[in-house]
């Protein structure tokens, strides 16, 4: 008897096994990207001639085979508080001042939308930011917005695009399955200050490896370019990756961007500790290890 209910056990436990393991992914139903710039658009997602932009034809397709409904708009004023109970995912690819009028001549976000939009994610809303999210509503002196408290780090400045190799800090993390340590990539790579440092995982880094003694801007230890963060009830993901359209169109950056969203949506740990202080280097990388 004992043998034939320690068997039953197995069995049981091994269904349960199986069933995790077969269990779908978590995904959003609705997602609403905006893609509004002040001052610059990104080439990835201007639309020309009528057509849609490079990114939403990227991710249309992505969103789709999860069976979620992809919403994309330049109007910045959809991000109230009415609105955003129609979404699970906010995404934005934008760039300056959201209240101010645009390149695209569409409405703006009213003077209550970074409070709204912050207040949606504490009460459970996701947040995905791309490339130029940090170069929104960003601030003279030092001097910290609070949509940038809640993205984790501001633009500052960047140089001519270079092949930088990526170093992953968390590579055991879901986010970063289809991220592999050392990656080169060809970017626009952003540099940033007024970083969260007490409120961000930085899940990798870029190392400008020879273009230290190119531009002496990236004369600098590596540094974060993809994190995320809880804030709140929600969960916040950003990659500074994809101002440039080959990586939009790359099957690994979109497949990384599958990973984020499946992260976002997830209500299991969310593996968000803060770990800036642990993972980003206060000096250079020494002579011969990878840099």
């Amino acid at each position: 008897m004992m043998v034939r209910n320690g068997l039953l056990c197995f069995v049981v436990m091994s269904c349960c096994v199986f069933a995790f393991a077969d269990e779908a992914p978590p995904v959003p139903e609705n997602v609403l990207f905006l893609t509004t710039s002040q001052a610059f658009a990104h080439s990835p997602v201007v639309e020309k001639d009528g057509e849609p932009s490079l990114a939403e034809r990227v991710l249309r397709p992505l969103f789709e085979e999860m069976g979620a409904t992809l919403k994309v708009t330049k109007d910045a004023s959809t991000i109230n508080a009415e609105n955003l109970k129609n979404y699970d995912l906010v995404m934005f690819y934008t760039q300056g001042d959201l209240t101010q009028p645009n390149l695209e001549e569409a409405p703006v976000m009213g003077p209550n939308g970074q409070a709204e939009l912050i207040e949606w994610i504490e009460n459970g809303g996701r947040f995905l930011g791309f490339h130029s999210a940090t170069d929104t509503f960003d601030l003279e002196g030092p001097e910290v917005s609070p949509y940038i408290a809640m993205i984790g780090a501001e633009f500052a400045t960047h140089g001519r695009q270079f092949t930088g190799k990526i170093i992953a800090t968390d590579p055991e993390h879901p986010a970063m399955a289809n991220i592999p340590d050392g990656w080169e990539l060809h970017e626009e790579w952003y540099l940033f200050r007024k970083f969260n440092e007490d409120a961000i995982r930085v899940l990798a880094l870029v190392d400008p490896g020879e273009e230290r003694a190119r531009q002496p801007m990236y004369n600098i230890p590596p540094y974060p370019v993809i994190w995320v963060r809880t804030q709140g009830q929600g969960r916040v993901y950003y990659t500074a990756l994809g101002h440039r359209e080959d990586v939009w169109e790359s099957e690994r950056f979109q497949k990384s961007v599958v990973d984020a969203v499946h992260w976002l949506m997830s209500t299991d740990y969310p593996r968000a500790e803060p770990n800036f202080a642990e993972v980003v280097p206060s000096t250079m990388p020494e002579e011969g290890s990878g840099g």
